[in-house]
């Protein structure tokens, strides 16, 4: 049977939930499973917010992988998929090596190294994914597309969540390696099954050839590359997003290492009672999630993008006002809800938001630089709370986080997307008249 991306809607949104769900299993471990279990020990907020840093720190130069799937790539298996196989194949090996290191757990520095492997390796499967996506998915299928990807990852995040912070305490570090190695060997037969266009080959080996369209995209040189790219990224709604990009993350990347430090350690919650609470919840919110992406076509990105940064900021101020209530479980599980739901919102508009500004023929390239921006902030993020928490007061910092995220429904109110549309249309007509040829 030909499982054809270009040629059915179910398969691609199947196919992208899958490797999105195999992108949100390290943030489940690294995020939320190892800094509770880290926070339960009684390592210091520093420390706890410093492997937060390290280990997310990949996604942040995510970009360099880029021009790489853009001007290089093996064209009879597709423009992204042999990128894809292999960045998930280094993923399946890089959870085997956690087996190696069966005492890591008790050594912050070796658990950080290969987080950060981790890392680097699922960041590169999120460029050539993301690449992917905007090569074979047609506009009018950006919204719903983006939900499903978005289910995916916080799937993803919320089974790993779950899962591994149940193995981390029984089962240590083998337990880790097997986990990791089953959810990404599975989701990596996916990947080898499925074909971007028809004709393609579905192994090196096999028999197929390059599509013309793919044949056509391929830049020729890094110059091209470098040209197409400058013109389509200093263009204003290019830079708004950027900007709204890392302000979103920062704040999360301060929220994601408070958070486990108030709840487990201030208050004295346990660190599997967090892990299981934070899966589940996330896991809700993104069945929900499925529906907006109806609600993002039809409302459009830019509402839908400000709503949520301004829902977050009004989170954030109202959890500063009501510190006396911190104690009460009923107060934590309703504000772990709201904050889920609030969130998937946020991811699935950032997202959408910068697949619709990318130009086809540079877009792996242009979506990591966008998502390079969100993950600088959030490592920054995680950095900044480990330099505040000495000098500012839980609630003072959730004050803090409020106003950052209004700052974020200011950038984005500035995006003009339907400019930025005809801006790129204007390119294209110009490159195609010659007017853009390079020169020397």
């Amino acid at each position: 049977m030909n499982l054809i991306l270009s040629e059915s809607r179910r398969l691609r949104f199947f196919t992208f939930t899958m490797l999105y769900l195999a992108q949100g299993f390290p943030f489940g471990l690294v995020n939320t499973a190892l800094p509770a279990y880290l926070a339960e020990r009684g390592e210091s907020a520093v420390a706890i917010a410093s492997f937060i840093a390290i280990a997310n720190l990949p996604w942040s130069f995510k970009l360099l992988a880029g021009p790489f799937m853009d001007r290089w790539t093996f064209l009879a298996m597709g423009r992204r998929r042999p990128w894809v196989i292999f960045a998930q194949s280094c993923m399946v090996l890089t959870g085997f090596a956690f087996a190696f290191f069966p005492s890591g757990l008790e050594n912050i520095a070796v658990l950080s190294a290969l987080c950060f492997l981790l890392n680097v390796f699922g960041a590169s499967q999120d460029v050539a994914v993301d690449g992917m996506a905007i090569d074979v998915l047609p506009v009018e299928e950006h919204g719903r597309a983006n939900a499903f990807m978005a289910f995916g990852q916080v799937a993803g995040i919320s089974i790993s969540t779950a899962v591994s912070a149940f193995v981390v305490i029984n089962f240590g570090m083998p337990g880790i390696a097997t986990l990791l190695c089953f959810a990404f060997g599975l989701i990596l037969s996916v990947a080898i099954a499925v074909r971007e266009r028809p004709g393609e080959r579905m192994l090196p080996w096999s028999s197929g050839e390059a599509s013309q369209r793919s044949i056509d995209m391929k830049p020729e040189s890094w110059k091209i590359i470098g040209i197409d790219l400058a013109r389509v990224m200093f263009l204003p709604a290019s830079l708004f997003i950027f900007g709204a990009a890392f302000i979103f993350r920062f704040a999360y990347g301060v929220w994601i290492s408070l958070v486990p430090i108030v709840v487990v350690q201030d208050l004295g919650f346990e660190s599997t009672q967090y892990s299981t609470f934070i899966s589940g919840v996330g896991f809700v919110a993104a069945m929900a999630g499925l529906v907006l992406g109806l609600v993002i076509d039809s409302k459009g990105i830019k509402f839908f993008y400000g709503l949520v940064l301004g829902l977050y900021g009004v989170l954030c101020i109202f959890i500063c006002l009501t510190e006396s209530l911190w104690i009460s479980p009923t107060f934590l599980i309703c504000v772990g809800i709201v904050q889920a739901f609030i969130y998937q919102g946020g991811f699935i508009s950032f997202i959408a938001s910068c697949m619709k500004l990318c130009w086809q023929k540079v877009s792996a390239t242009q979506f990591a630089i966008y998502m390079a921006g969100a993950n600088i902030g959030l490592s920054m993020g995680a950095g900044a709370y480990a330099a505040l928490e000495g000098s500012l007061a839980a609630n003072q910092i959730f004050l803090l986080l409020g106003l950052i995220f209004f700052i974020g429904v200011g950038v984005v109110w500035l995006t003009d997307f339907n400019l930025h549309d005809k801006k790129i249309q204007t390119l294209a007509s110009n490159e195609l008249a010659g007017d853009f040829a390079p020169h020397g």
